[in-house]
């Protein structure tokens, strides 16, 4: 079962194997790694999910060591 919407605003479990997909796609840089994986009924998007990784800090952990000392 994954979450789906159909386009009334409703989230509901639908079973995967009635969908089409997954579609994955991939987009990188050199700060970060994005994953989507998307599952469509007729041709409509009715769940996405989006993985972002970072590959390098994104330079708060200064700001933070003088918040916190």
């Amino acid at each position: 079962m994954i979450n789906v919407d159909f386009g009334d605003g409703q989230i509901v479990p639908f079973d995967e194997h009635k969908l089409e997909g997954p579609y994955r796609s991939v987009t990188e840089n050199p700060h970060e790694r994005t994953e989507v994986v998307e599952y469509r009924l007729l041709g409509k998007v009715v769940h996405r999910s989006v993985h972002v990784t970072l590959k390098q800090g994104i330079g708060i952990e200064g700001v933070l060591g003088r918040i916190g000392g």
